[in-house]
């Protein structure tokens, strides 16, 4: 498979029944258009439960292979659609190229915190990922919504979650740029006051060294049941 990060792009048909095979269908387009079969594998669900970490490494059909992660359910009290709007600021431009005329195609990813309570492995998993914007160190994304269950296991708002800011790349690896660790509840608290450009209550976006690399306007963020 590709990269670890187009791992969330794969269309999971996943049974409740431990012992029955499963097809997993890994497609490789964030774009919206459809995209082209890679490949496919049949998942035992109660195999996946029995690894470290709950994870296995198995081959596609067509070559190459896909990490698969099945955890149990872990149902929560809260219910509802959690909805959510940000946008980008000063995104800090790593493609500018010799003449300054260029610019970066940045997108986020919404993951959440995984951890094995029978081995201590922690992951992060992504639920969502926003469409990418050409050309822009103050990208306006669009608006979303994710299921509660989905987003934090039905246990908002302390659940931890993490946003991380990509760079698209049209050929080779997307480049990660910066990421910032919050919570539903630091997501309503976060949320402007002043405006979609106001850079107030803004969150920071960082890099491994702790440079900031951009701030996250939070236009909109709220759980209706």
């Amino acid at each position: 498979f590709p990269t670890e990060n187009a791992f969330h792009r794969a269309k999971e048909n996943i049974s409740r029944n431990g012992s029955q095979p499963n097809t997993v269908l890994p497609l490789p387009s964030r774009s919206g258009r459809e995209g082209t079969k890679m490949g496919e594998v049949d998942v035992k669900v109660g195999g996946g439960l029995r690894m470290d970490g709950q994870e296995t490494k198995l081959a596609l059909n067509e070559g190459g292979s896909l990490f698969v992660h099945i955890t149990k359910s872990q149902q929560g009290s809260d219910t509802g659609m959690f909805t959510c709007h940000i946008r980008g600021l000063d995104i800090k431009n790593i493609e500018s190229g010799l003449l300054g005329l260029g610019a970066i195609d940045p997108y986020f990813e919404l993951s959440k915190k995984f951890v094995d309570p029978d081995h201590g492995i922690s992951r992060w998993h992504v639920v969502y990922c926003s469409k990418h914007i050409p050309n822009s160190i103050n990208p306006y994304w669009n608006p979303f919504e994710i299921d509660v269950d989905r987003l934090c296991n039905g246990d908002c708002p302390g659940k931890e979650l993490k946003i991380a800011v990509w760079d698209h790349e049209n050929w080779g690896e997307d480049r990660w740029l910066a990421e910032v660790e919050v919570s539903v509840a630091e997501l309503q608290k976060s949320v402007t006051k002043g405006g979609n450009a106001s850079r107030d209550n803004a969150l920071r976006v960082e890099d491994a060294n702790e440079e900031v690399m951009g701030l996250l306007v939070v236009l909109k963020a709220g759980v209706i049941a």
